[in-house]
Parts: C-alpha cells; structure tokens; sequence
C-alpha cells in the first residue's frame, strides 16, 4: 500500500489551491501515519482514500482496482476551532477510526494500524524517523541516518559516532512531498562510501558527511518542485 489520502468535501474550511494549510495538515498526518505501519500492505488494497465532509454520502467501503474507499465525517467548525496540536490530534483520531472500521470489515490486521496510532501520539506529533546504524568499512565508525519531517520540509541528518565523539550533521533538506517524497528511498541508499564517508551517491551526485574533515559534501540539489 503506498499511500492513505484523506480529501475534503465540505465548504467551511478552505482547502488547496486557495488555502494550504488544511491540506498541509492532513497530508503531513496521513503520511505519518502511513509510514508508521512499517510496509503493511492489505490485500488487494494499493491506496486507501478517505473522503471527509459534513456527512456520509456511503456508509460502507468501496473498492476501484485496488483503491479502497470510505466516507467519514468531520465538525468542520470544532476543527477550525482548535490550535495546532490539537487539530493534528483530531485528524489522526478520523483517519485511525475511519481506517480500523475497514480493517474490521476487510479483517486487517488492527494491531498494525494501532501501533502507527499510539507512536504519532507518543511522539507528540514530531515526526523523527531513526533508520539501522552501519558500520564503517574499518568498523572505527558508525552511522546511521535519521529522517526529519515538518509540514513543509524533508530533513536527512548522520549521526556518526566513533572514536569518543558523536556528530549529527544536516547533509540533506528538500520540500515535503508527504508519501511520494524521493527522501525515504534516500535515507535507505545511505551508506559508507569509504572509511571516513557517510551518506549516499547518486546519479554521479554525492551528499555525504566526511568525518576526515568533519564537513558536509554535496552537489546533490533539489529544486523546489522536485520530489
């Protein structure tokens, strides 16, 4: 399953292209969540696409190919009324329950999607994903990759350790492009190039951390709408 999109059919809340904040919010949550489900995929299932609005228009799950649909509903003034945290909150608790209520009809495996639920909750909604250390060539060194996201950004951070010290260093920031972003295939493809170099090369670009010279290399480049 490659992504959970939630989209909205009302008219009290403004949504993209006039207004991105709402739209902002529930990608950032869905993409949350989807990542939190650690590649479980449902049968049959490649997307699942909530529709929200005042009302129902359908009361049971749908299928086009292998896209899953589902009506939910949202209070629309309660939303706006709430601060930022809080709307986040109340996002994740329509996808979670709108999401469960087709797991129990499809018989999903609930506990994968709970799981997702309580870590965004227990993380208070910052995204921090922490990817398996590897060891350097003359194993003097570890490195591992951690994944950042906001709203709006995509982070990738080394923390190298080794030798007494620790060093976590920016070598990669680019737009948020929520499920489709380019960044987790990135954050995978990380490695040591040598003894004293971590990060990735790709397509003849590198973007890696030299613990030679305790400095960021890199003409890997992202523009503001590539993914």
């Amino acid at each position: 399953m490659y992504d959970i999109t939630i989209y909205y059919h009302g008219h009290v809340i403004k949504d993209a292209p006039s207004d991105w904040n709402f739209r902002r919010t529930v990608n950032y949550i869905s993409d949350f969540y989807h990542n939190g489900l650690d590649g479980y995929k449902p049968a049959n299932t490649g997307r699942i696409c909530i529709n929200l609005g005042a009302t129902k228009n359908h009361d049971n799950p749908s299928y086009v190919g292998s896209i899953c649909r589902y009506d939910s509903v949202i209070d629309e003034h309660k939303y706006l009324s709430l601060s930022k945290q809080e709307k986040y909150k109340y996002i994740l608790d329509i996808l979670h329950s709108t999401v469960s209520e087709i797991a129990e009809i499809y018989h999903w495996d609930q506990e994968v999607f709970d799981n997702s639920y309580n870590q965004i909750i227990e993380s208070e909604f910052k995204f921090e994903k922490f990817y398996p250390e590897k060891r350097s060539l003359d194993r003097k060194h570890t490195g591992q990759i951690i994944l950042v996201k906001t709203e709006d950004r995509s982070i990738l951070y080394t923390l190298v350790t080794g030798a007494g010290v620790a060093k976590r260093k920016i070598i990669l920031e680019k737009k948020n492009w929520y499920w489709y972003d380019s960044v987790y295939k990135l954050a995978k493809s990380c490695k040591w190039l040598d003894n004293s170099s971590f990060g990735l090369y790709k397509g003849e670009k590198n973007c890696y951390y030299s613990t030679e010279n305790d400095e960021i290399i890199t003409d890997l480049v992202f523009e503001k709408n590539d993914f």
